[in-house]
């Protein structure tokens, strides 16, 4: 540790103070002129207003492609299960299961074609092996 001490001690000896040659093309430090900034405003108006008229234009696009994915045959049209018999789709088409005899399959929103229970067949129907039958009188 004694050592490290004489050396820099050393160093600092040789080296000497700091010179106006050591100094040379540092500047001091110079505050900016917060009054010399100026915006403009009009101009920063106008790009955010020419921006929100590009997004709609973009917004009305992707709704009109919703519309048509939406549109009755469209791509996106999903069924449910409006009531326990009755089928329907988002775009406004419905199919009375009972009538067939089954009720609304509720995980594919269409009437179902088989039945595994009587609880899968209409009211006025039984279950008999795998479909339904309407009930006897």
């Amino acid at each position: 540790m004694k050592h490290c001490i004489h050396w820099a001690a050393l160093a600092l000896l040789v080296a000497g103070p700091l010179s106006a040659q050591t100094m040379t093309g540092v500047r001091p430090m110079v505050a900016p002129n917060i009054n010399a900034i100026q915006i403009d405003y009009k101009q920063q108006y106008e790009k955010e207003r020419e921006k929100n008229q590009q997004l709609r234009s973009e917004n009305a696009s992707l709704q009109s492609q919703l519309a048509e994915w939406t549109r009755k045959g469209g791509s996106l049209v999903h069924a449910y299960c409006e009531t326990p018999t009755m089928s329907a789709n988002s775009a406004g088409a419905r199919n009375d299961c009972s009538v067939s005899g089954y009720t609304c399959e509720p995980v594919s929103g269409v009437c179902r074609t088989s039945a595994r229970s009587s609880d899968e067949c209409a009211t006025g129907y039984l279950l008999d092996v795998d479909h339904c039958v309407p009930r006897p009188r």
